[in-house]
């Protein structure tokens, strides 16, 4: 069972974008959270997590979209626009 050569560039795109992205993740997650207490968190006069569980999964969600977008970007400026593209059609 062949896969396109689409999808497989797609793949290859997301976990040179993802997988990254997520190790960054892990890494942020864990320096913020050790030197900032979620029960602390008052943006607006509203606190941000009643519960940590709550504060440390929408923190990881966050750095990990975050660090995707910079991800993606560093992966687009060095293979070009199109990431299903083969190197043969980008230059």
């Amino acid at each position: 069972m062949d896969t396109p050569i689409a999808e497989s560039r797609l793949g290859r795109f997301l976990m040179q974008v993802l997988w990254p992205a997520f190790l960054v993740a892990i890494v942020a997650e864990g320096l913020f959270f050790s030197m900032v207490d979620p029960h602390e968190l008052i943006v607006v006069g509203i606190h941000l997590a009643d519960s940590r569980a709550a504060a440390y999964t929408v923190g990881f969600l966050l750095f990990w979209a975050l660090f995707t977008i910079a991800c993606a970007l560093t992966y687009i400026l060095v293979n070009g626009r199109d990431p299903s593209a083969g190197p043969e059609e980008r230059r």
